[in-house]
Formats: C-alpha cells, structure tokens, sequence
C-alpha cells in the first residue's frame, strides 16, 4: 500500500440533483460561477449568496447527462432545496436530492489524480480507475486538494480505493490536509459569515465576473471593481495547540478577526487586511497562544 495516497468517505457531503430543461438557465440566476462552463469533462466550484452578496454556502456542481449535481453539506440540503424550489417559479426545472442517492469521497497525496487515471488540471472530469465511481473530477479549487469522487451511496467505495492503494483516513485527516493549504470549507464560510471573495473564491475559481447578473451579484462586483476587500481568510498555525474556532485573533490588543477553523496546530482565521498590515508580527496570538499567518502560493497579496 502506498501510504502517502489518502481516500475518505465524506458523511458531511450529500448530492442534489436538478434536472429540466431550464436548470442550466435556472442555476445560472442562483451562483456566482458561469455554469454555461459545464460539460462533460468540466466541473465547477461555485457559491450560492443572499441578496446582500454573503455566502449561504459553497457547492461543487457537475453536469452529468440531462441533469446538474450539486455536492453539497449534508446539514444544508433541506433548506438548500426549499430555497431554490422558491425560485422556481415557472421554471421547468426538478430540484431535489439525487435518486439513487449518491455519496462523496476524496482523494489526496502525491500522484493522487494520476492513481485515479485523471489529468491534473483543476476541475477536470475523467474517467476514473474506479469502476464503481459515477464521476470523479479534479478538486476544482486547487489542483492540490486531490480529487472528488462521486458514487452510488451503496458501494463500499472503500475496498476498490483500498486497491488502488489509497490508505483509508478520517474526515479529520482530511481537514488536516485542506487547513494546511488554506482552504475553507462550507462549515467555516457558511452560513453568511463572509462574502465570497473575503473566502478567496476568485483565486478558487469560484467566481465569474463576466457572466451576468445573479443573486447577490451586485455587491461582489463593486468589491471586485473597487477594490473595497477589507478582510480576508488566511491560513495560521503556532507550535501550541490552537484554541476552539470562534476565538478572536489579537495583536497588540487590536482585534484583527475570529478564527474560523482550528485543527490541532493549523487553522484559518477571518482577517482585518488593514490592520493585519500595522500588526507586529511577534504580537499576533489567540488567547495566550502567539500565532503565523500565512499567505499561500496560490494566494498572491
């Protein structure tokens, strides 16, 4: 077994699933992401926002044949159905959870896509070495994440991983691994804690300034155009343990945010940009706890 390759099972992610002949110009309206880019070999990371522009939460969305997946927080599918049925209006469209039910796994580590016979571009469909997968796609936030794989929820996907010499892991291990590249997920940006681009969502590709109006639009494209971005999600660590997310981020007395993710010596924390800039950088801790920020290689400042 080759240990370095990751495989698990992602209990916190359901599929939902909207079909009609109306879906591709129905989601269009509802994310921030242009999904007129669908296809076949082409999945999308995107963001469904309130009106005033803040994140409801985040999706992964697929096209596969005459219906669009969306992968989303198992938490979130009811009130996530219910909101988009309230847009349907007259659109023919049929929103609900995905029948068969279909589950979420992932893949990391080095040559993890290639394990899975995928190119390594982000968000790249292939066709996977599983033969049990429905579809398998590169993370299309970065290319660093692994991959997604998307099957029947009956199938012990495990042992085929297994196989392939993936190493099963927690979802633990798994937010280890996506704090270390500094990437939030839908429990710490959910829920209208941010707007998208304080989550980083244009360098995730989960952002299209060019497609046109959409729920929520109005306001990210004034922040875009003028450059009003105030705050910020960065990646921290410390050689203590961090304390529980919901803790404020201090420098010198001057509160600069809330951590929003914690996990063991890594987390993320929702940044002041102004005043993470005159911070001191030995000043800045968590409780009693001095902390790093980071900025990431695929995050320019």
């Amino acid at each position: 077994m080759t240990y370095s390759l990751k495989a698990v099972v992602l209990r916190d992610r359901k599929i939902v699933a909207i079909s009609g002949t109306d879906r591709v110009k129905f989601l269009q309206g509802l994310t921030t992401n242009d999904i007129r880019r669908l296809a076949p070999d082409k999945a999308l990371y995107a963001g469904f926002l309130t009106g005033q522009g803040k994140l409801l939460c985040d999706a992964f969305v697929m096209q596969d044949g005459d219906r669009i997946l969306i992968d989303i927080a198992t938490g979130l599918v009811e009130d996530f159905v219910k909101r988009l049925s309230a847009f349907k209006l007259r659109a023919a469209v049929e929103i609900g959870e995905a029948a068969p039910a279909l589950a979420v796994a992932a893949v990391w580590g080095p040559g993890a896509t290639a394990r899975l016979e995928l190119d390594s571009a982000e968000g790249i469909v292939g066709n996977s070495a599983l033969a049990k997968a429905h579809l398998a796609f590169v993370d299309p936030r970065i290319a660093a994440l692994g991959a997604r794989l998307i099957y029947p929820a009956d199938v012990p996907i495990e042992a085929e991983l297994a196989r392939l010499g993936f190493a099963s892991a927690t979802a633990a291990h798994y937010a280890e691994h996506r704090l270390a590249l500094g990437i939030a997920d839908t429990a710490e940006i959910g829920g209208e804690v941010c707007y998208p681009l304080e989550a980083n969502f244009e360098m995730l590709h989960g952002v299209d300034f060019k497609k046109g109006c959409y729920l929520g639009q109005e306001l990210t494209a004034r922040m875009k155009l003028k450059g009003e971005l105030r705050k910020r999600i960065l990646p921290v660590s410390s050689s203590a343990l961090l304390p529980t997310a919901g803790t404020t981020v201090t420098a010198d007395g001057t509160q600069l945010g809330p951590l929003i993710a914690a996990s063991g010596r890594r987390g993320l924390a929702l940044l002041r940009l102004d005043r993470l800039a005159d911070a001191r950088e030995d000043s800045i801790r968590v409780q009693d706890v001095p902390i790093n920020i980071h900025w990431p290689d695929w995050l320019p400042r």
